[in-house]
């Protein structure tokens, strides 16, 4: 016998152990019983909102919003105090002011204020269809920043949706301030871009530097840099948890959660409900969880994307994706979210799916990513056999000897990934870029210096390789290790 074998042998006798038998995952559905149960919250508290009174004279509104845009000091508390006794009756005439382009831009402004004044549900969703429609910028950013103070939470959806595909920097900026005002933070990747790029103006730096202490300070927060660890590695403490959304918002995500749906599926329609949900706040992973359970495997699937890519957000939703493990269709998808969402107590489970060979290959694939991703000691061992066991298919190797890489054991997998690195079946990328987090984990002086001829070989910075230099590059990086 082999040395190979034989360490293959005694590592899978000590690892080895047999996989627990889970529950049969339920099947229901929960994507109906979840909008039905938000919408009558929702009509239950429109019941109790008070009446619509009768429409003012348009000179009436309209003199209001002149006055506003004309007024200093406590002489603007006069239109602010009178638009609220008109109620919704003054919001088509507002709209319009502030909508078209023949009105002078105080007034413009002044209506924005009116609107954001009033902070009724119909005020609220014209400026926010300000926000997504109007083609003057100055107008977005105006309604963006209003937003913030109107209350309407279940707003931030569209405004996470605006934000991905927004071009104006000013407008971008007042959105990340008023989805932090919701205490939701995925603005705070694109403010700390702006405020480090060299390339922006010294008024958007600046701009973007104010929101970042502000938004860290009303969050009770020391500093940007903590808010940032908080919202995107971890809060063990549930520092920047909302757990108390509206049911207008609870309405919202099961009507973004339908967008998942095999029954009306549009590619355009599926990337943005995932993009809006994996950067909702972790209140939205009950209702993820629950459409697991969905009958339509379409909804099953993406709910699991989702909370995969919310990552350390989702970490509550671990034992529903361990019993998940027991669907076929969704075990492997579960598998890969188990990782990302940083699930310590799944690492049994997950090992033992990987050692059996009766499991599907798919799921063996994405329970050795996710042993990487968890960085549990206890898993090198079982990756490391796969890895040695040639018998093995090749794919699922060489994502084992990434995990190994992840786990801070790349010595053990550095002679594979070299060899991935000249075969053109392998995943070569995959192995270039294991290959280079392994050299700069190294601290000897031999490595060192390695990692100084790897990064001699790296484009220029802003330039994409053609696939033939891409080629000639991995193999001068493979020549490297070989002469090493």
């Amino acid at each position: 016998m082999s040395w190979r074998a034989l360490l293959m042998t005694l590592v899978l006798a000590a690892c080895s152990a047999e996989a627990p038998e889970l529950p049969v995952f339920e099947h229901y559905p929960a994507l109906a019983r979840g909008l039905a149960r938000a919408e009558a919250d929702v009509g239950a508290e429109a019941a109790a909102a008070p009446e619509t009174s009768e429409a003012p004279e348009e000179e009436h509104v309209a003199g209001l919003v002149h006055m506003l845009a004309n007024s200093r000091g406590r002489m603007r508390e006069l239109p602010l105090e009178e638009i609220t006794t008109l109620g919704d009756a003054a919001v088509p005439d507002l709209v319009v002011i502030a909508a078209n382009s023949e009105h002078d831009a105080a007034e413009r402004i002044a209506a924005c204020e009116l609107l954001a004044k009033l902070a009724t549900p119909l005020a609220s969703e014209h400026l926010c269809q300000l926000v997504e429609r109007s083609p003057d910028s100055w107008v977005r950013a105006q309604a963006a920043w209003r937003l913030g103070t109107t209350g309407a939470d279940w707003l931030v959806p569209r405004l996470l949706l605006r934000l991905k595909y927004e071009t104006d920097p000013e407008t971008v900026v007042w959105l990340a301030s008023t989805l932090g005002a919701y205490r939701n933070y995925d603005g705070l990747a694109v403010l700390w871009r702006f405020r480090n790029d060299a390339g922006s103006s010294e008024e958007l730096r600046n701009s973007a530097q104010e929101r970042l202490e502000s938004l860290a300070r009303d969050a009770g927060l020391d500093s940007p840099e903590q808010h940032w660890e908080l919202w995107n590695v971890s809060d063990p403490d549930g520092r920047l948890l909302n757990e108390s959304p509206s049911p207008r918002l609870r309405l919202e995500m099961w009507k973004w959660i339908s967008q998942l749906s095999g029954e009306h599926f549009q590619l355009r329609g599926v990337d943005d409900a995932r993009f809006v949900l994996s950067r909702m706040g972790s209140w939205v992973v009950e209702p993820l969880c629950e459409a697991l359970h969905d009958e339509d495997v379409y909804v099953q699937v993406h709910a699991a994307q989702c909370l995969e890519r919310m990552g350390s957000r989702a970490t509550t939703a671990g034992p529903t994706l361990v019993e998940a493990l027991a669907d076929p269709g969704l075990a492997a998808q579960a598998a890969a979210a188990l990782g990302r969402i940083a699930y310590p107590s799944a690492e049994p489970i997950l090992r033992s799916r990987l050692q059996d060979r009766g499991t599907a290959h798919e799921l063996r694939v994405a329970c050795a990513a996710s042993l990487g991703e968890l960085g549990l000691g206890s898993s090198v061992r079982p990756l490391e056999a796969l890895l040695l066991d040639e018998t093995e298919p090749f794919d699922l190797r060489q994502v084992s000897a990434n995990a190994l890489v992840r786990l801070g054991a790349g010595d053990r997998a550095a002679a594979f990934l070299i060899e991935a690195l000249g075969d053109p079946d392998a995943d070569q990328p995959g192995a270039e870029e294991q290959l280079e987090r392994w050299l700069r984990e190294r601290e000897d002086e031999a490595g060192r210096a390695l990692l100084e001829s790897w990064d001699a070989l790296a484009p220029p910075p802003g330039i994409i390789p053609t696939t033939q230099q891409a080629r000639e590059r991995r193999a001068a990086r493979r020549a490297l290790f070989e002469s090493a």
